[in-house]
């Protein structure tokens, strides 16, 4: 304690939310882009396994209605997030482009750092949703960054145990002390808190990040909005009806296989049950037909580390000139997305 009194390493201070537009602009067309983490696709193994086949049905049907061009048999360059994401904004399948484009953070709050981002050099003025894994706002043309912050979040889904000592006790143990830890994990067990830490925060606070990137579509002050939220990343947290539930974040990890695709498939559903949300408040607007939106996951579900399991993810776009289409083909979501955004 007396030593964090003096050395500012751990200070929420050091958690990037900043705005600063680098000109004063008014853009009629915004490009939106969010990545979802660890959400497996249309072809992949959660959905061979659905019996039901709801997730697909949910997703198609999202698709078909906002006029998305949508992929079923598409798969990422890489079951990890930073070299999957490395590549896809760099234009590239290099096997070794992770080395080339990131490194370790010296930030607390960060895992790795983006240093190298050719597709953000194509705009002007970018507003960046990040968490703690990636650090994506090092580049100048980043006028608005916003992290995941547990210190500044207010608005949380309904089922979320929303008291102070949920937020002292995730804060504390967001410090990094062993005791901490046990108690936050003890209390979460006996369910008097809930975390606010990532990823479970991301989960929390869903509606509230698709709020925040139709706030920033609304204001027509960026040309580009991307974000990379840990949805529907594990541990999981939304029951049948995408409430939160606090208790499906413990002991997921002694799930059978069967339980982790039941479940998958459940927050899989949950995060197109919000997007709908968004699309349709968008729709309501006047604002989907000002943005080209494209939405993706980094990989799949990894449920197994078979390539249906590890490697599908999920990818669709749209825009004002798109009319629904599936496309069948076994196509990779770098190259993909390098071919929707080259010019």
């Amino acid at each position: 304690f007396i030593f964090n009194i003096f050395d500012q390493t751990k200070s929420y201070k050091r958690i990037k939310n900043f705005a600063k537009l680098n000109q004063v602009n008014k853009y009629e067309n915004t490009d939106v882009v969010i990545v979802f983490d660890e959400m497996s696709g249309l072809n992949s193994f959660a959905s061979k396994n659905d019996e039901k086949n709801s997730f697909n049905k949910l997703a198609i049907k999202v698709f078909e209605k906002y006029n998305f061009e949508y992929y079923k048999n598409i798969n990422s360059f890489s079951p990890n997030s930073v070299t999957s994401i490395a590549s896809l904004l760099n234009f590239s399948t290099d096997n070794d482009i992770r080395k080339k484009v990131t490194s370790i953070s010296k930030n607390y709050f960060y895992e790795y750092e983006l240093n190298e981002n050719l597709f953000f050099k194509k705009y002007k003025n970018i507003s960046v949703f990040q968490n703690i894994h990636i650090d994506y706002c090092l580049f100048k043309n980043i006028s608005k960054c916003e992290t995941y912050n547990p210190f500044k979040q207010k608005i949380f889904l309904d089922g979320f145990k929303n008291s102070y000592l949920s937020k002292v006790i995730s804060i504390w143990k967001l410090n990094g002390s062993i005791s901490s830890a046990i108690l936050w994990r003890t209390l979460r067990q006996f369910g008097i808190i809930d975390s606010l830490l990532e990823p479970e925060g991301h989960k929390i606070s869903f509606n509230d990040f698709f709020n925040k990137i139709e706030s920033d579509i609304s204001s027509q002050k960026f040309d580009l909005v991307f974000a990379h939220t840990l949805v529907p990343h594990k541990p999981y947290g939304f029951n049948k009806n995408c409430k939160y539930d606090g208790k499906l974040s413990l002991g997921n990890t002694f799930y059978s296989e069967q339980q982790h695709i039941n479940q998958h498939n459940i927050e899989r559903k949950c995060v197109f049950q919000f997007l709908n949300g968004f699309l349709k408040n968008l729709s309501e607007k006047d604002l989907l037909n000002k943005i080209n939106l494209t939405i993706l996951s980094d990989h799949g579900s990894r449920i197994t580390k078979d390539k249906d399991s590890s490697l599908s993810v999920i990818f669709g776009n749209r825009s004002k000139k798109t009319k629904s289409k599936e496309f069948f083909e076994e196509v990779i979501s770098q190259k993909i997305f390098f071919e929707q955004f080259k010019n």
